[in-house]
């Protein structure tokens, strides 16, 4: 049996295995431009020796680009762009070797398929003391789609030196804000903001991994959009307590009605929150500090969630409540208080709840493997909850409690406490689990030396039947997104989780000036057991080839192994090149 990921086949519902659509493109020359501060004009060519002036005089003088050009910065300063243009594959702005340009703010209006790194953006920059409160220091309009942003560094503020309660009510803004189709937001860093990053509704299949946000007022994340990804991200350290403006949280959700606006009106859908840390402050010294709540989804209804892996530490009530939650899974999170303040009288739960005002109850709900500080908290009939542990004898389960270090002792109560059923095959740290499972977020032990995952393993833990038979086939596509099970297990991915979750992409890249098809895969490292992978790329659709392509990279981090291949013959004007990724199980 196989399974394959063509190039490609971005529909209404995301990426399908079923249909293959190819790139046809032309022999066009991708093109490098550079924009210097201090020495460039725009009245000169874009060329290395005699350079644009900022980049946002660029976007003000309306200039285009072509799929695959680059758009290098030199240090400087570069204004506050409007990034606008529809590219027919993306078109990269990203700083040239050893420079660092800086922006006041940014702006993606009107545009598609811009792939944006390594800015410095805080409202400083244009002269100390400026403030840019009005609009996120990032802000990423509906009208744009397929917007990539990462390794950029986004603050309010050079510095919060001798701030007072008022300067982070008054001087910290938004940082960045997404009401765009396919935003991938990686790597970024968010300081000083008052609400760090919102994921607006209209932003359905967007990811937001591995940032890190620190130093926050109000909400860390705000998730409003159907079919996304919040995965690997690093919150800490919240500012200024003000419940009566807002109820502070990491990570926060509300639906809206067909107004657009009525809160707790709608219906969120098939959201996955997973392998995250929130910790409320880590310096003991901090001014100002607050605990926000944990995963507060509070105005549903919210279906098909999943909540697996994360870790949340902070002295507030609600460590992950959902409010109005219909077949959510809660797997394996570690909710416990700060270690500056434990124990306290405050301590976060787990909490299933009714809707506030509407009738449909709460039901079809998972809450399993969890550590909580207080107990689970689930409506009646909402929920099934099994294998939980409640404490607060943190020195007994953890490694260095009171140095933030939540990996559990060998001698923890939580080891081998859980079951393999419906959990994540992987712990926070990407690294695979060892039956019987451990609670929590972190898998003692867990090793990316372990075995590789059983296709039998992986069916038991997706709720699936263990013999292959029915919606345990490997040609079988249980969550109804084109991708078949052979493909999820190969890729190491629940059925919860929509379409390939990210671990598969596909681009172009430029070598002497001709554009080449590539495609990139992550899988579990060691790979599931008896799994094979190979890309293969032709001219048609019936002659594939694993030899007309290359690997161009091979890296393993925390438990992931990421492959980056490349096709040989380049894109032409009168031929057509697909290529795609053939994932085999037996």
């Amino acid at each position: 049996m196989h399974d394959s990921f063509p190039l490609f086949t971005f529909l209404r519902h995301g990426l399908r295995i079923a249909a293959v659509v190819c790139l046809v493109a032309p022999a066009v020359q991708a093109a490098t431009y550079h924009v210097d501060p201090a020495t460039g004009n725009m009245s000169n060519p874009g060329t290395a020796s005699q350079p644009w002036s900022t980049l946002e005089a660029v976007f003000t003088a309306n200039k285009t680009f072509a799929a695959g050009d680059e758009i290098l910065l030199y240090s400087g300063y570069h204004g506050a762009p409007i990034v606008k243009g529809n590219n027919s594959d993306f078109v990269k702005i990203r700083p040239a070797a050893g420079a660092t340009p800086k922006l006041k703010n940014l702006i993606v209006r009107s545009g598609s398929r811009w792939d944006i790194s390594g800015l410095d953006i805080c409202p400083e920059h244009q002269a100390a003391g400026t403030t840019y409160t009005s609009a996120p220091l990032v802000e990423i309009e509906s009208s744009a789609n397929y917007i990539t942003m990462h390794d950029c560094l986004t603050r309010g503020a050079l510095s919060t030196s001798g701030w007072s309660i008022d300067n982070w009510k008054n001087l910290a803004g938004r940082g960045i804000r997404t009401a765009a189709t396919n935003t991938l937001l990686e790597n970024n860093r968010i300081e000083v903001s008052s609400h760090a990053l919102t994921v607006r509704r209209t932003a359905s299949f967007t990811t937001v991994r591995k940032n890190t946000i620190k130093g926050f007022s109000c909400d860390g994340m705000q998730a409003l959009a159907d079919d996304c990804l919040y995965e690997g991200n690093t919150i800490t350290d919240g500012y200024i307590f003000d419940n009566a403006h807002n109820h502070d949280d990491f990570f926060q959700s509300w639906s809206v009605g067909s107004d657009g606006f009525t809160s707790g009106e709608g219906t969120i859908a098939r959201v996955t929150v997973r392998g995250n840390l929130f910790i409320s402050r880590t310096d003991r010294n901090q001014p100002y500090p607050t605990e926000p709540q944990g995963i507060g989804l509070f105005d549903g209804y919210y279906q098909d969630w999943v909540i697996e892996n994360n870790v949340i530490a902070t002295n507030a009530g609600h460590g992950i409540a959902i409010y109005g939650a219909i077949d959510c899974k809660v797997v394996n999170n570690t909710v416990i208080e700060n270690p500056f303040n434990a124990p306290s009288s405050t301590r976060p739960w787990i909490k299933i709840a009714a809707h506030k005002t509407r009738t449909t109850p709460s039901t079809g709900n998972l809450v399993r493997n969890n550590i909580t500080a207080k107990p689970v908290d689930p409506v009646a009939d909402s929920s099934t909850v099994d294998y939980n542990q409640t404490t607060t004898s943190y020195t007994s389960y953890f490694a260095d409690f009171s140095n933030f270090d939540f990996k559990l002792k060998s001698t923890s109560p939580a080891k081998d406490a859980g079951t393999t059923a419906s959990a994540p095959l992987t712990d926070i740290a990407g690294t695979v689990r060892s039956a019987p499972y451990d609670l929590g977020a972190y898998e003692f032990g867990a090793s990316s030396g372990a075995a590789g995952t059983t296709y039998a393993s992986w069916l038991q833990a997706n709720g699936l039947p263990v013999d292959g038979s029915g919606l345990g086939a490997k040609t079988a596509n249980p969550s109804k997104d084109g991708v078949t099970n052979e493909m999820k297990f190969a890729l190491g991915l629940p059925t919860t989780v929509q379409g390939h979750g990210g671990r598969v992409t596909t681009g172009t890249s430029i070598v002497s000036n001709q554009r080449y098809l590539t495609l990139t895969f992550i899988c579990p490292d060691p790979a599931p057991e008896g799994v094979s992978y190979e890309v293969e790329s032709a001219a048609n659709l019936s002659a594939w080839s694993a030899t007309s392509v290359t690997e161009m990279s091979n890296t393993v981090t925390g438990g992931l192994r990421t492959r980056i291949f490349r096709d040989t013959a380049p894109i032409g004007r009168d031929a057509k090149r697909f290529i795609r990724l053939e994932a085999t199980a037996p």
